[in-house]
């Protein structure tokens, strides 16, 4: 006999109560009666305790009672045959996936970390099958199924520690999502092999910090049987609190200036009192006072730190009162201005509001960060080459001459993009030098107005237009336009069209430049475009896609790439990271090795820049996501920390005991029993009672 809950048997250890009641029983002495007891003293009756055991049939039905009641609750069975558990030496596949972020550099949080997973490495059985990852924004492998399986198996769990002692955690954000999927791909790699296994238990050992991208875990395809554990790590310190440099906007280096920065504290922190305060790269010599933050647990929010002096470029911002300080200073850059200059051919002035010029200046008014300057290099009859060659982009509005459609067919010619405006039908010549074609022929529409019919979103001056909210310019009356029949040997390619069917704007290849003809102007007289909401982003797009300058960016997150800030035409660049080490890079090519945080220094003949690398601010938000985040998401979880082969075939037996003892309900019978015997109890006790009477004595 078998019970289902064998704990209740403890019970029965109450049987000693009937014993020690039996023997401490005080009863008082027999009564003897008297003729006359007036000339007596009255006294207490004297009591006696039992020193052996009465009515012992009395005893055993009550001791038998208990014992009864005890096996009832324990919930006894008849076992029956079957099928044998299976042996612990069953192979599995178990793939451990450690974090590395830069949350895992809290105290003591490695350590731990690492210990998890080393335990692991501790329980498997020479036909288990084991792999390690670790992971921050991406995974990487330090040994799979393979390698394991080619080791020997008195020297895998050595070689294992070795490979895991060679990790540690870096700087890098988390990124839950990449890691999970590749892991699990794994399991599918070694499926191809038809290696046969019948438990898969991916283990992920993080401190689940919610600030880590759970993007790609829905709808992912999970292999069959694979069940995914998580070892939630937990750091000793709850406060964190952490900050992030805004993006360059403002002024540039040399100018003084408010730098503002955002702050975000840890949802589980006790402290919200933080301290900001600004310091040389080294750390030696605070450059302004400390300023005090008050910043609630769970919230983030922006600030305007104390203004820099102008001589400082580089700088760091500290933040104190934190328990937690790997992600307590953030790296500045002073920002540099970028000059771009435009070319506009036109005699016109820039104050008339019924020409070009007026809204083309206004539209590029430029910014703190990218100054735009518009140019004439014709004045008078004067025609400064220098002037176009130190342009990025050219707008005409006018008819050219020789010398300047020479000049400037030959600029395009060079890489450069130009927007051409037919204004009126005198500058088909005009058009016909640039285009470098012997003739064409432009006329007048007629139409009372005109509206674009046909736009070509795919190209990348309306790609930003491409949206359903910004797509319609429908709105946009042309009152004149003028008609151009591009013939078929001309290479062009029309981007839009009028609802006449007749070009609006045209695109011509100039050598490796660029030609753009707009077939309407844009003043008053024209058409309503200078006046649409599209006019400013259309103009800014053409300015961008002529290859003008933009403003550089010298903000960055740790494991970003930092473009070259010089071109491919103009030899080397040398970078040097925060440690001092230094690596020469053609010029061109990207700066990938930013795995610290610091200033990273990029020097090209005649000049300098400086660039800062900093901690993603989604690293400091430490507290720990709830695993049914993961469950939502589609993860097959564990419903325990380590479900091993041996104990699911534990909870199936004890799934089918219960199911066995269900069908037999033998406690019925012992209740059933429980009471026939307190019954005869009750009757015993009672004759036992009426048995025993008080002796009488004559007078």
């Amino acid at each position: 006999m078998n019970f289902l809950s064998p704990w209740f048997l403890l019970g029965a250890l109450a049987v000693a109560g009937p014993v020690l009641f039996h023997l401490i029983r005080r009863v008082a002495r027999e009564r003897t009666l008297f003729s006359s007891i007036m000339f007596l003293r009255p006294t207490p009756p004297r009591v006696t305790r039992r020193r052996k055991l009465e009515h012992l049939w009395l005893l055993l039905l009550r001791c038998l009672v208990l014992l009864l009641l005890a096996a009832a609750f324990a919930r006894p069975f008849f076992a029956k045959q079957t099928a044998p558990p299976v042996q612990k030496t069953e192979a599995r596949q178990i793939v451990l996936l450690v974090d590395t972020s830069a949350s895992m550099r809290r105290e003591g949080v490695w350590e731990k970390a690492r210990a998890r997973a080393e335990s692991y490495l501790d329980k498997a059985s020479p036909a288990d099958q084991i792999a390690v990852l670790t992971f921050d924004r991406r995974p990487y492998t330090l040994f799979n199924f393979a390698e394991w399986s080619s080791w020997s198996v008195d020297q895998r769990t050595a070689l294992a520690r070795t490979r895991l002692s060679s990790a540690s955690p870096g700087w890098m954000g988390t990124h839950f999502g990449l890691a999970l999927t590749s892991a699990a791909e794994q399991f599918v790699a070694d499926a191809a092999q038809d290696k046969p296994t019948s438990h898969r238990e991916l283990v992920l050992i993080t401190d689940l910090q919610e600030g880590g991208k759970l993007d790609g875990l829905q709808g992912h395809d999970w292999p069959n049987g694979m069940k995914v554990t998580i070892e939630n790590i937990e750091a000793k310190h709850r406060s964190n609190a952490g900050l992030e440099i805004l993006n360059e906007s403002g002024a540039s280096a040399g100018e003084e200036k408010n730098i503002h920065v955002r702050v975000t504290n840890a949802r589980d922190s006790v402290q919200e009192k933080l301290r900001l305060i600004w310091s040389t790269v080294d750390g030696t010599s605070p450059s302004t006072e400390p300023m005090e933050i008050y910043l609630p647990p769970g919230q983030s929010r922006s600030f305007a730190t104390p203004k820099i002096t102008t001589a400082i470029s580089i700088a760091q911002l500290q933040l104190s009162d934190d328990e937690e300080s790997f992600d307590n200073i953030s790296y500045y850059a002073a920002p540099e201005t970028e000059h771009v200059v435009i070319s506009y051919f036109g005699l016109e002035s820039a104050n008339d509001p019924e020409k070009l010029r007026y809204y083309l200046q206004r539209v590029f008014s430029g910014t703190a960060r990218r100054q735009l300057q518009l140019v004439r290099p014709s004045t008078n009859s004067t025609f400064s080459a220098e002037l176009l060659n130190q342009s990025s982009f050219a707008v005409i509005a006018d008819k050219l001459s020789a010398q300047e459609a020479s000049a400037t067919r030959e600029w395009l010619s060079n890489g450069k993009s130009a927007l051409l405006v037919l204004t009126d039908t005198q500058m088909a010549p005009t058009l016909a030098a640039l285009a470098g074609l012997p003739e064409i022929q432009i006329t007048e529409a007629s139409s009372d107005y005109a509206l674009l019919g046909e736009i070509n979103f795919m190209h990348p001056l309306f790609a930003p237009f491409a949206d359903p909210r910004f797509s319609d310019f429908t709105h946009i009356h042309f009152w004149k336009h003028r008609r151009w029949e591009i013939p078929t040997s001309v290479p062009a390619q029309v981007l839009a069209r009028f609802d006449d069917n007749s070009p609006a704007l045209v695109q011509l290849s100039v050598g490796k430049g660029n030609l753009l003809v707009l077939t309407a102007g844009w003043n008053p007289a024209d058409s309503q475009l200078a006046v649409s909401s599209k006019f400013p982003p259309l103009m800014q797009v053409m300015l961008d896609w002529s290859g003008a300058t933009t403003p550089m960016r010298f903000q960055f997150e740790t494991g970003d790439s930092i473009p070259s800030p010089v071109s491919a035409k103009n030899g080397s660049v040398e970078w040097q990271r925060p440690g001092g080490k230094k690596e020469m890079l053609a010029a061109g090519i990207a700066f990938t090795l930013t795995d610290s945080p610091g200033i990273y220094t990029a020097t090209a003949p005649g000049k300098q820049w400086n660039f800062a690398v900093n901690l993603p601010l989604d690293e400091s938000r430490t507290a720990p996501l709830s695993p049914d985040e993961f469950a939502r998401l589609g993860v097959p979880l564990q419903t325990t920390a380590e479900d091993s082969v041996a104990l699911a075939q534990a909870r199936q037996q004890h799934l089918e005991q219960t199911e066995l003892e269900n069908r037999q309900k033998l406690w019925r019978w012992i209740i059933a029993g429980i009471l026939v015997i307190t019954f005869a109890e009750i009757l015993l006790s009672g004759w036992l009672a009426h048995r025993s009477k008080p002796m009488e004595v004559a007078a």
